[in-house]
């Protein structure tokens, strides 16, 4: 697949927007969209990175200088421009502002119009661009960004069926250590091996890397973790070195990300037998999710598939635990826009990812809840995370 081809067509289709809007510049700084308008990631974020986009021309990437030999190998946006001081690498400014100003100018776009994610800005560096820019202020086009990258292209789909292979193998593993005796963390710990397995002998040409912070980088976003008792109710726990006891229940989770894009897979089992309460509980779960996956086709709606799930958990008697939402798109980053919720009146379309998770969490019986990456299809869905699903018992 031609990546540069890629990537040009999403900021040609940015950019069309971009003129709906009438900005005449964004400058793109989350980290995931800058990933997504150059397929570059410099995995370490304390050097601030920016992909410029005219609403007409050709988009830069910048990075600190340091980036530059990394970013000329794995770029898919080839106009690279460094700031800072680093070796031998050719730098346009001394920091990031600057190199912003100078690239802004050599648009000659005249009055400016400029866009970024203000959500994600900080108000120093809201400032600082302003400044550089010379405008007043900055107009939010964080909404934007997020409704390209909700319809999956096919380097997008491409990678998530990947991701996917890779999730699955470390599901299947980590069940099975789990039904053999073993503890959460070891059963973590070879469900994370078993994944760099698969990584190393099918896919070594993508990278499993995370989008990190200023704070910290991730190396590697091949995880897992997992819970049980009354801690599957926690919605995010870590494994401990404990084997689950009978008559829990067990929640083990993978979240698989390749070349950028993530897949979750999540599992809902008990050990050897379960009070009659928590079995209506686990039963009432898996008839909510047989329910939205029949309704799921292009025209749905999110808030559909979500009252869907809702009128099983209320009809059964679990009204009082009903989630705010059954699922979320997933992509770049474990939860997307937009929410499988009750006022997500967006439509179903092809190529659309989300997850497929209504659960029932509480501390008063822990929590049921698996959790399935699916891809909308011309017809109907594809499932990616296809591992063993039911009611599972250990």
């Amino acid at each position: 697949m031609d990546r540069q081809a890629v990537v040009q067509q999403r900021i040609k289709n940015f950019q069309a927007k971009m003129q709906e809007k009438g900005l005449n510049l964004a400058v793109v700084s989350r980290s995931v969209n800058v990933f997504y308008f150059s397929d570059f990631n410099p995995l370490n974020f304390s050097m601030a990175s920016y992909v410029l986009i005219p609403a007409q021309g050709e988009a830069c990437l910048l990075l600190n200088a340091i980036r530059g030999p990394r970013s000329n190998e794995l770029s898919a946006l080839r106009n690279i421009k460094l700031y800072g001081k680093w070796s031998d690498n050719t730098s346009v400014a001394k920091d990031a502002y600057e190199a912003i100003k100078i690239i802004g100018r050599s648009y000659g776009l005249g009055q400016l119009k400029v866009g970024s994610e203000l959500g994600s800005l900080s108000y120093t560096a809201y400032q600082k661009i302003c400044q550089a820019l010379e405008v007043s202020q900055l107009t939010d086009i964080g909404e934007i960004v997020d409704e390209e990258k909700t319809i999956k292209d096919g380097l997008a789909i491409d990678r998530m069926r990947k991701a996917a292979v890779i999730g699955n193998a470390g599901m299947d593993v980590m069940i099975a250590q789990l039904r053999a005796g073993a503890t959460e963390a070891v059963a973590v710990m070879e469900a994370k091996y078993a994944m760099q397995k698969v990584w190393l002998e099918r896919f070594p040409e993508y990278d499993t890397t995370g989008f990190g912070s200023p704070e910290a980088s991730i190396q590697d976003m091949l995880t897992a973790t997992c819970s049980s008792g009354v801690r599957t109710s926690y919605g995010a726990e870590s494994a401990r070195n404990i084997v689950p006891a009978k008559g829990e229940l067990v929640l083990p989770i993978i979240i698989a990300k390749l070349g950028g894009y993530s897949i979750e897979n999540e599992r809902s089992l008990y050990v050897d037998h379960l009070d009659d309460y928590r079995m209506r509980v686990f039963e009432t779960v898996i008839e909510a999710r047989q329910r939205v996956f029949q309704a799921i086709h292009p025209g749905q709606t999110f808030a559909g598939l979500y009252q869907e799930a809702k009128a099983v958990f209320e009809k059964n008697g679990f009204g009082e635990f009903v989630p705010g939402r059954i699922g979320h798109g997933i992509g770049m980053t474990g939860h997307e826009h937009p929410s499988v919720a009750a006022g997500y009146d967006m439509e179903l379309r092809p190529g659309m990812v989300f997850t497929v998770e209504p659960g029932l969490m509480s501390a008063k019986f822990g929590g049921v809840r698996p959790s399935d990456t699916v891809l909308v299809t011309e017809t109907g869905y594809e499932l990616l995370t296809d591992t063993e699903n039911g009611v599972l018992k250990m």
